[in-house]
């Protein structure tokens, strides 16, 4: 099991009023408040920086009643292409509640979960955004309640 790629400094991210951020995953810089995505990229959000994956430094936000802002450039993001922000309800549980190590994960996180399945597991998602320089969309995945903390179906 790959462990994230996380240094003090490089990996800080400041999201104002979350507290500390790291973000760890590939292809794309980070420069104080500023994050650049390259094609093919992404990144997930922990609360702390550690040496391998590690469920409970996840970043949980907080959102209800709070305003979440961005300020995104989709000049470069043709037709066919899809520059996505997302939240999923991470990290991914089993029937026990416990939390779910992902082995086969297409590149995301070891407890990865989406309302997609990929790498496995149903958990809910928000598309905050899904857009290129010719369409925009967000979706709200909606799952079956879950049991024992394991999603079933989304």
């Amino acid at each position: 099991l790959a462990s994230p790629v996380c240094s003090l400094g490089t990996n800080q991210f400041r999201i104002n009023g979350v507290g500390q951020t790291y973000l760890v995953g590939g292809g794309g810089t980070i420069d104080g408040d500023r994050l650049t995505v390259q094609h093919n990229s992404g990144f997930s959000a922990f609360s702390s920086c550690e040496a391998s994956w590690k469920a409970e430094a996840l970043s949980q936000f907080k959102l209800l009643g709070q305003v979440m802002s961005f300020t995104v450039d989709l000049g470069k993001v043709g037709c066919g292409c899809n520059l996505a922000l997302y939240l999923t309800h991470m990290p991914a549980r089993d029937s026990t509640g416990q939390f779910k190590l992902v082995e086969e994960r297409g590149g995301q996180p070891a407890y990865y979960c989406d309302a997609n399945k990929v790498g496995g597991l149903w958990c809910p998602e928000v598309d905050i955004m899904e857009a290129n320089t010719h369409a925009f969309q967000t979706t709200l995945h909606n799952c079956d309640a879950p049991t024992g903390g394991e999603y079933t179906y989304c």
